[in-house]
């Protein structure tokens, strides 16, 4: 394995990372870096203090885009300083998730890990992220949607950005989104050998997604942060950035291997609209019941078989911690689907008065047409996860 203080990468993106790490490195910290001349210099050195205070051994790795400002050059500097650093600079090549994968490939440590380079990750986190790690976690993410974390000074139209973002993300991979409840995070660790030797291709400048998706995960721990304001230098978040998530999201949902949680997900649903009618069909057509009835009943007993599949089959990576935990979940899907089931109803009845359609006709309708909002909204509220 390579320990050399600076390495010049002069194009070539490297995709997997290695299952062996050094034993005496704990915790290997990339840092990408782009136009970061200001900031990466406090950064570095309050990193490498942190780290030593507490006693963890580790190595520092910049991985810079070859910065017109010198950023790499500044850091290749700093290596006769502190001796846990690294740099990399990477030449005809750019993207902040490419250079993380970049800087892990060329890393010695058990835990590997990313920071932004700009100031904005608190570096204190690290030692609650790593606390996280038991024998089940493989994933430590810091969030900003926990309680006790947030963002001080974002506009509302990136706010509503970040939130859209993360909607599109449920609906096209609620099994990999639903599972942290800040997906578009830049700071977290992950255990080596939940990534080693995995195919990591991501795009754009988020990596999180790309770990849950394609890495050996079975748990994830967060810890709640308060995003930092920028000291010097502006925010690197432009427009494109949100093409790119999109278009990393349609990656990972076609690619058939890593979409299992999707396709369990939606057979699911469609099992439950199948019972659901099939229920309704039965009751109002054999039994007599009137339409209220009928559609109430049967509507129970697709929120009964959705709970119990959703927990049992599609979120079965994601066990109950305990009895409480596991009833919260539950009664989040009966109240999201029971408020459905309630506009469902108020729906189906304006319709039968309103329109000349069958009873029958009517249900499908509003059955096919309200379903796949109420098992989005049911496995958000219940499936995401709780801080340990």
């Amino acid at each position: 394995m390579s320990t050399e203080s600076f390495i010049c990468l002069d194009g070539g993106q490297v995709n997997q990372i290695a299952s062996d790490h050094h034993p005496e490195v704990t915790l290997s910290l990339v840092i990408p870096t782009f136009n970061e001349a200001e900031n990466i210099p406090t950064l570095i050195r309050r990193l490498n203090h942190l780290l030593d205070e507490n006693h963890i051994s580790h190595e520092l790795i910049v991985v810079d885009d070859d910065s017109p400002d010198k950023t790499w050059e500044i850091a290749r500097e700093m290596t006769e300083e502190i001796s846990s650093l690294r740099v990399i600079r990477r030449v005809g090549e750019s993207g902040l998730a490419t250079a993380v994968v970049c800087g892990w490939a060329h890393a010695n440590g058990k835990f590997l890990g990313v920071i932004d380079g700009d100031g904005q990750h608190p570096p204190e986190l690290l030692l609650d992220l790593l606390a996280q790690f038991d024998e089940e976690v493989e994933v430590a993410v810091a969030s900003r949607h926990l309680p006790g974390g947030g963002v001080p000074n974002w506009s509302s139209m990136r706010r509503l950005l970040s939130k859209g973002a993360q909607a599109l993300g449920l609906l096209l991979l609620p099994g990999t989104v639903g599972r942290v409840t800040d997906p578009m995070s830049g700071y977290f660790i992950v255990d080596r050998k939940a990534i080693a030797d995995c195919d990591l291709q991501p795009v754009g400048y988020k990596i999180l997604l790309e770990v849950l998706a394609r890495g050996k995960i079975n748990k994830v721990a967060e810890s709640p942060y308060y995003f930092q304001l920028r000291e010097s230098g502006s925010s690197k978040v432009r427009a494109i950035h949100y093409l790119h998530y999109l278009r990393h999201l349609l990656r990972l949902r076609v690619d058939p291997l890593r979409s299992q949680a999707l396709v369990r997900y939606f057979s699911v649903s469609l099992m439950a609209l199948i019972i659901d009618a099939a229920f309704f069909f039965w009751i109002f057509e054999g039994v007599g019941w009137n339409l209220t009835r009928s559609a109430l009943l049967s509507g129970e007993v697709g929120i009964i078989f959705t709970i119990l599949l959703l927990d049992l089959w599609t979120f079965a990576g994601r066990p109950a911690r305990n009895f409480t935990d596991r009833f919260r979940r539950l009664l989040g899907v009966q109240i999201a689907l029971g408020v459905l089931l309630v506009g469902r109803l108020i729906l189906i009845n304006a319709l039968i008065t309103w329109t000349t359609l069958e009873a029958f006709t009517v249900f499908l309708i509003v059955l096919i047409g309200t379903s796949p909002t109420g098992h989005l909204l049911g496995s958000r509220l219940t499936w995401r996860p709780t801080r340990r």
